[in-house]
């Protein structure tokens, strides 16, 4: 590895000295995870990088609950079988350490380059997962949490680290029954994160996950003031390569299911959480590193599995930029094109012999699941800014929903962020780039008559009416 890292303002950022390194593993041998803790903080620097090692044994760390288990109620399977109390003491960080291991990695996000930091954690194609043998001067030999900690290099993304009862995975637990007998309980190093499908980010896990999404917001906008773009490349290590080995990746499942679960929380931080999250995969989706319309798949399948009664607050927590513009449209266009063609779907049926109806509707579904390839291999193809006549063509198609399985005020929501983000993505392109037609009715003064239409201005619908309202108001800054 590097001795050295250019830092976010052209700064050297060099390795640890051999004695501050040593005084940091003094405390972490003794099991002094508070004093360990302390002392890196004093030795945090711009100039100086932590060591893998030591960024590892803090995620550990950070990841344990804030009221530990008493000695009394958890074994360790790599301890002997009767492993005295002061052994077992020492390796169960306190609940200080633990809240003051988040802050430090915090700290540490902002002060040091993302790089750095971010080299303790797992990734995608990583080839030092094909180390046979831990470095010697890993510090991982004496520290008393260093084997246990080495299960955040063995994962396969860092996303795992966050699932319920990830680091305990190898230990024993002892827990009373309502009977009063103890129950032992086993977590296996071999499981795969699908078993902790119910709680993908588990309790303890929060503060971490802010960590993740901090350290990608800090790489992103290192990477925007470097000139390469706003999008974090230590995100795209935790995307799944294509399988070809070439092109875009697309698979962005797990976070996907992150970021629906942040939005079942109650607590409105870990809503946010979610909201930040897609945010960094929108800003990388603008690149061609991340397939947009693949993105923008997984993201629709996840919605209507989930309920479209999620989209408003999706949208709403969304920064607003030019590539959030890009992706509301693509989103909205799939959601009106989707709803209008069951629409067709649906009176087709009604109309149609059993029989005949039956073959079609067959034909009809083999055509649907071919669709989604066809529109990804024409994405890669040509500019994903539709034309005006193509937004008025998917407002009209859904026109009349009575029969949409798509509720009303969602129908309304969607064809106000439709129509919002494209006034606003067309104002933020150059007067020689903007849609000719588009810049026509905003010239005649037709895009308040548009706005009337799509939102019927007879209607007393509160939606409708707020939507309408909110557009027109709009109207002149599209024209600025």
């Amino acid at each position: 590895m590097a001795s050295t890292v250019e830092q976010r303002d052209g700064a050297v950022e060099h390795e640890m000295s051999t004695h501050q390194r040593g005084l940091v593993d003094t405390c972490l041998e003794e099991g002094q995870f508070e004093s360990a803790i302390a002392l890196l903080e004093q030795l945090r620097s711009p100039s100086y990088k932590p060591t893998i090692s030591h960024i590892r044994q803090l995620i550990y760390i950070a990841l344990q609950p804030e009221h530990p288990p008493s000695i009394h109620e958890i074994v360790i399977a790599d301890v002997p079988s009767s492993p005295s109390k002061a052994t077992l003491k020492k390796r169960i960080p306190s609940g200080t350490a633990v809240l003051a291991a988040r802050r430090l990695l915090n700290s540490f996000a902002i002060t040091n380059s993302p790089e750095s930091i971010a080299a303790a954690l797992p990734f995608y194609d990583d080839p030092r997962k094909n180390e046979s043998v831990t470095q010697a001067d890993d510090g991982l030999l004496e520290s008393v949490i260093g084997p246990q900690s080495m299960c955040i290099s063995r994962a396969k993304n860092c996303w795992s680290i966050l699932a319920q009862g990830y680091t305990q995975r190898g230990q024993t637990f002892s827990v009373s029954s309502d009977n009063g007998k103890k129950r032992s309980y086993n977590l296996d190093e071999n499981d795969s994160m699908n078993n902790f499908e119910n709680a993908i980010v588990g309790d303890d896990a929060w503060s971490t996950l802010d960590w993740l999404i901090l350290l990608f917001e800090q790489d992103e906008m290192l990477a925007d003031s470097r000139g390469s773009g706003r999008f974090s490349s230590l995100l795209l290590q935790q995307i799944p390569p294509p399988r070809s080995g070439t092109g875009p990746r697309w698979d962005t499942e797990i976070p996907m299911r992150i970021i629906f679960f942040c939005m079942e929380q109650t607590d409105f931080r870990r809503q946010m959480l979610g909201s930040r999250l897609m945010t960094l995969l929108i800003n990388l989706s603008a690149t061609r590193h991340l397939d947009l319309s693949m993105f923008v798949g997984s993201l629709y399948s996840h919605l209507t599995a989930a309920g479209l009664e999620k989209l408003p607050a999706l949208l709403s927590n969304l920064y607003p930029s030019t590539p959030a513009h890009r992706f509301k449209i693509m989103l909205c266009r799939k959601l009106l094109s989707d709803a209008s063609r069951d629409q067709m779907r649906d009176v087709r049926t009604r109309v149609q012999a059993r029989a005949r109806a039956l073959r079609a509707t067959r034909t009809e579904e083999i055509i649907n699941s071919q669709s989604p390839e066809t529109s990804a291999s024409a994405q890669t193809t040509r500019s994903p800014v539709l034309s005006y006549i193509e937004i008025i063509r998917c407002l009209e198609a859904s026109a009349s929903s009575s029969s949409m399985a798509v509720t009303q005020s969602i129908l309304l929501r969607v064809k106000f962020e439709l129509i919002n983000s494209y006034g606003m993505l067309q104002s933020e392109m150059a007067p020689a780039e903007r849609d000719s037609d588009w810049t026509s009715i905003l010239q005649d003064g037709k895009a308040n008559q548009l706005i009337d239409t799509m939102f019927n201005g007879k209607s007393n619908n509160p939606d409708s009416r707020v939507f309408r309202e909110v557009l027109q108001s709009t109207v002149p800054i599209w024209s600025s």
